[in-house]
């Protein structure tokens, strides 16, 4: 598919995508409003994500590993700008969709997410994020992550961002303000998988670059401007044994 009709042919299935984070979101909203506003307020995100489909910037549709954040971010927007209008903040927004996904990752087992989480560090993983990092430094689509894949002695591996397609996205929607809260999502999977995720360098921050640091089974920081916001209840940042 070409750059100009990739949402648009997956248009229905996308709509789909919505609908079920809508389902996962309803409850964390309610908590923060009541039944009848957490409805209105899907309803109306729902409308506004189909606003943004067409907007959504293509980096190379299935070859990309990437794709599926650009997908995410739409919803964000989308349940960002139907939230603001009800006097909610970005922080408000970013608490539910991390509570989202804290939800959907603890709903599977925990040695299965155990493995997920070491599988994101064996020699297959490390030549795809290699070869992923190499074909976006040639820039082929200008709202893409540019990036490169570095890795120690140790064991640590750090992708780091020159360009955050993320953050380009969120300045083309004008909605500059979710930029801060853009690494929860890298912070609360590696929390529930022991990847030692170190998220604490951003373009949202104002940083020049962005680096998401891995280490299995080292903690995972929290940045300053997550504490608060991420929920209580996710499982401790340290791998879980092996069965």
């Amino acid at each position: 598919m070409s750059e100009h009709n990739y949402y648009a042919r997956r248009r229905r299935p996308l709509l789909r995508s919505f609908d079920w984070f809508a389902r996962h979101a309803a409850p964390r909203i309610a908590v923060r409003t009541d039944a009848a506003t957490a409805t209105a307020i899907l309803a109306d995100a729902r409308s506004r994500f189909e606003d943004v489909l067409p907007e959504l910037p293509y980096i190379g549709g299935f070859r990309n590993i990437f794709t599926p954040v650009i997908l995410v971010n739409g919803w964000i927007v989308a349940l960002h700008r139907a939230m603001h209008a009800r006097g909610k903040s970005p922080a408000d927004v970013t608490a539910v969709c991390a509570a989202v996904s804290d939800d959907v990752f603890q709903s599977a087992p925990a040695r299965v997410l155990g493995f997920v989480g070491r599988l994101a560090f064996t020699g297959p993983m490390r030549a795809l994020l290699r070869q992923q990092a190499a074909r976006s430094q040639r820039r082929l689509y200008a709202a893409d992550f540019v990036y490169r894949f570095r890795e120690t002695d140790d064991g640590e591996m750090t992708l780091v961002f020159d360009e955050c397609a993320v953050n380009k996205f969120y300045e083309a929607q004008h909605v500059e303000e979710l930029k801060p809260y853009c690494n929860f999502f890298d912070v609360t999977y590696s929390r529930l998988m022991g990847m030692g995720c170190d998220a604490t360098e951003t373009i949202g921050l104002g940083c020049q670059q962005c680096s998401l640091r891995y280490k299995h089974g080292r903690a995972t920081p929290i940045p300053a401007t997550l504490q608060g916001i991420l929920p209580r209840t996710s499982a401790p940042s340290k791998p879980r044994p092996s069965p």
